[in-house]
């Protein structure tokens, strides 16, 4: 399995989940940000959010997803 060193994914999309990953995307270490949450509309929401912040930081694709994406991803976060 080849591990994507430049993906990062947030299992939760809470409070703390979605202050991580905006803090995430402004960091500019990542390309690729997933976003998984129990209720997958409020993952989705959240991606679209953060993405709007995208013009004041590096480009990145930030997408809400399944456990699936994570097995290729370089960094794992659960809030």
């Amino acid at each position: 399995m080849i591990i994507n060193s430049r993906k990062v994914v947030m299992i939760g999309c809470g409070f703390v989940g979605s202050s991580s990953a905006f803090a995430l995307m402004q960091s500019g270490l990542f390309s690729e940000m997933v976003l998984i949450d129990a209720d997958q509309n409020r993952a989705e929401g959240e991606a679209m959010d953060i993405s709007h912040g995208m013009s004041f930081a590096s480009p990145m694709k930030i997408y809400a997803g399944s456990y699936d994406d994570i097995s290729d991803a370089a960094i794992i976060v659960i809030t």
